[in-house]
């Protein structure tokens, strides 16, 4: 025996089915989000000389480094909000001048570069360590120090290096 069904049951139901459907997975996506996530990475202390970590201090040694830093921050915070703007100012006239002596397509590797560099923090803090004036760009930081060029080929758009003989 079959029970035969009105459209309008027929479109209530198809609506509780999409729904059930789209509430699943929202969960599961959700769960599988949290079981995705990555711990952050430990934080060191901002300023010291070298990559994190080179010094490999202690917990305790690094806690006061930490403490060390952040006591100072404030004054080199100050220094820079006071000079940024005469930086920035040389930095775009060397930028004007270096585009004057650049092909169109090596003007495009410097657009592609400074589009990957880091932000420039706008609030007065200075980055490092995750401070609060620093977010790090889509799809990470580039493979070489912010403000100087990259190694031959490795330049975004760059062709690769020639293999040696």
């Amino acid at each position: 025996m079959t029970i035969e069904r009105s459209p309008r049951q027929i479109r209530l139901l198809t609506a509780l089915l999409l729904f059930g459907t789209f509430l699943s997975g929202a969960v599961a996506g959700a769960g599988l989000a949290r079981w995705m996530r990555t711990p952050p990475p430990p934080r060191h202390a901002p300023f010291l000389p070298g990559p994190p970590g080179a010094l490999k201090l202690t917990p305790p040694q690094e806690e006061k480094a930490r403490a060390i830093t952040e006591h100072y921050r404030p004054q080199l915070e100050a220094i820079l909000r006071d000079s940024f703007p005469k930086v920035q100012a040389i930095n775009e006239q060397m930028e004007k001048e270096l585009r004057q002596i650049l092909t169109p397509e090596q003007c495009k590797i410097l657009d592609e570069m400074k589009a990957h560099r880091p932000p420039m923090p706008r609030d007065g803090h200075m980055p490092g360590a995750g401070g609060p004036g620093f977010m790090p760009p889509p799809g990470g930081l580039p493979p070489w120090p912010p403000g100087r060029l990259p190694p031959p080929g490795e330049a975004p758009g760059a062709p690769p290096p020639a293999p040696a003989e």
